[in-house]
């Protein structure tokens, strides 16, 4: 399973959706992009532990799955 938004593959589901699933799926991506450099920065900074930095992204990504799953649904209809 690809998420390559320039993917030639024919689906059903309609191009203007799967466009915006993929444009909310990167503006998801830039967020958790930036909320891991936060955390990155807090660590390197001696501000947070390297456990409760990894407690922190273990967090993070799960809610990012968790979106994904849900821009799924809206977008997509599948669940």
């Amino acid at each position: 399973m690809s998420n390559n938004p320039t993917s030639t593959s024919t689906s059903t589901s309609g191009s203007g959706r799967c466009s915006a699933y993929y444009d909310a799926l990167r503006t998801e991506e830039d967020a958790l992009s930036d909320a891991l450099g936060h955390i990155r920065a807090e660590e390197d900074a001696g501000r947070v532990t390297t456990v409760e930095a990894a407690t922190e992204r273990v967090g993070l990504l799960e809610r990012h799955l968790e979106r994904c799953r849900q821009l799924r649904a809206e977008h997509l209809g599948g669940s």
